[in-house]
């Protein structure tokens, strides 16, 4: 397998080595989730990895942050005697390390997570029974079992099946390149079609869709990255998995 990308952040997701706009070597703690978003934007990791080992029972809060904006694979570092492990793999940790770490395992456990997520068929970008019940973004609600789009003022829109896989794609990976091949593969499987002009066609009508609703300034919500794909530039609140409320549950709970 070829080289993998890694980037490895602490539970309050600053980046070790990282530096401000300023370039002073200080993050202001106020960006330190905007600082490692963009750097998740701009490097396109195959792994994240989550170093937990002092965690002050936040690591779950840091996963959460996490997968709601973005579908790359969680690994946890943590101490031999965290209790909170099953917690985090119910929050979406793909696996859970005890510090300190082997390297050698950890590169294996790596490659592995990256061999499983690309050989993962498309339909798993959003599980049969469905990854979420509602998405809401930009004032506006997706309800993906219906194939059915509405605004905040109550006006609504019905998308085709294509257009409803292309916009959870987006919504499952916010503020992430999503490449045309990425999202022909989702659509299409082993049938896609040669040419990027269908995705293209889809994304164009799902604009007008979402601008229908939400004003002309919307169809800028999907970014056209020149050559490489669309970028999904919105806040997104997901209707989460019933474990993964189990978690958030938990995690209230601990700080209230």
């Amino acid at each position: 397998m070829g080289a993998s990308t890694i980037v490895v952040a602490r539970e309050d997701l600053s980046i070790p080595g990282a530096t401000d706009a300023s370039g002073d070597g200080i993050s202001v703690p106020a960006d330190l989730e905007v600082q490692f978003f963009n750097v998740l934007r701009e490097h396109q990791p195959d792994v994240v990895v989550l170093d937990l080992r002092d965690s002050r029972e936040q690591g779950i809060g840091a996963i959460l942050k996490v997968r709601r904006r973005s579908a790359i694979p969680i690994v946890v570092v943590c101490t031999v005697d965290d209790p909170l492990v099953r917690e985090y793999c119910l929050a979406g940790a793909a696996e859970c390390m005890q510090a300190p770490v082997d390297i050698m395992l950890l590169n294996e456990t790596v490659q592995k997570i990256i061999q499983l997520s690309k050989g993962a068929p498309a339909a798993e970008i959003v599980p049969e029974g469905g990854l979420f019940q509602t998405v809401s973004f930009a004032g506006l609600v997706l309800y993906p079992h219906e194939n059915l789009l509405v605004g905040a003022s109550g006006a609504s829109t019905k998308l085709t099946t294509s257009e409803n896989w292309v916009l959870l794609h987006f919504v499952s990976n916010p503020w992430v390149l999503c490449t045309r091949d990425a999202i022909a593969e989702a659509l299409y499987g082993s049938r896609r079609p040669s040419s990027d002009r269908a995705v293209d066609v889809i994304v164009t009508r799902l604009r007008k869709k979402i601008a229908g609703l939400a004003g002309p300034a919307a169809q800028h919500l999907i970014k056209t990255e020149f050559r490489r794909g669309y970028v999904f530039v919105a806040e997104v609140s997901c209707d989460a998995p019933p474990m993964r409320r189990e978690a958030e549950s938990r995690l209230h709970a601990r700080s209230a």
